[in-house]
């Protein structure tokens, strides 16, 4: 319950600067001049990478070893890209794209198999996700600094691979992402900017591809990140 209080509390929060941007006037100056809207035609394009902390709880193992990866499997390094039309002063659509992964390593950890407990002397894992989906954006601009929030809904693809002593696992699973964000960009000229972007990744999975089989989960597991990205990003205004 608290992990959804936050999720709307966050992502309620970066929305707002899109929504208000829906019910503003495009400038009215310029339609009541000449008697019609003014037309945008603006792309920009923003690529960037920081830090990713994973949300949620850590399901226990019964190993406290393997539980202390997995806390540690929390902190992670992000990519971040954005591309996005704004087709009206205050708003338009674009596509987001953001990718997490994280890796820990460890000796003499237990781990639980379908046949019992096995002790593993090398063990290492790595952890990616992956969002990708169109985005509702609103942008406020001042001479120096642009705002931009974004809303984008999609497929969010979780990666998980196992080393057990030179044995390769694979762990999988597809579900449905919610991801929101509000970036701040100074504008190092009337084409290019660098700045941060705080962004939230929502979503969970009830079940993973093991193999082949299929692994069922207890609760649902939550695969949310919470990233704050430094950013280069061009622009067509």
């Amino acid at each position: 319950m608290k992990q959804f209080v936050w999720t709307v509390l966050l992502a309620g929060s970066l929305a707002l600067p899109a929504l208000s941007q829906v019910t503003s006037q495009d400038n009215p100056e310029y339609e009541k001049q000449y008697g019609e809207p003014l037309k945008h035609h603006d792309w920009r394009v923003a690529v960037g990478g920081g830090y990713a902390y994973r949300l949620g709880k850590v399901q226990k193992t019964g190993d406290a070893k393997l539980d202390d990866l997995s806390k540690q499997l929390r902190n992670a390094f992000n990519l971040d890209a954005d591309a996005q039309y704004f087709f009206k002063q205050g708003w338009g659509l674009g596509l987001n794209a953001n990718y997490c992964s994280g890796k820990v390593s460890g000796d003499d950890i237990t781990v639980e198999f379908q046949d019992g407990d096995r002790n593993i002397t090398n063990y290492k894992e790595t952890q990616n996700m992956l969002f990708v989906g169109p985005a509702f954006v609103a942008r406020t601009e001042s001479s120096k600094f642009l705002l931009v929030s974004s809303l984008a809904l999609g497929p969010l693809f979780y990666m998980d691979e196992m080393d057990l002593d030179g044995r390769i696992v694979n762990a999988n699973a597809t579900t449905v992402g919610f991801n929101a964000g509000l970036a701040g960009e100074y504008k190092l000229s009337t084409k290019a900017g660098v700045g941060l972007k705080l962004s939230y990744t929502v979503g969970s999975v009830n079940s993973v591809k093991v193999e082949g089989q299929t692994a069922k989960f207890d609760e649902p597991m939550n695969v949310s990140n919470l990233m704050l990205t430094a950013f280069l990003s061009f622009r067509t205004w």
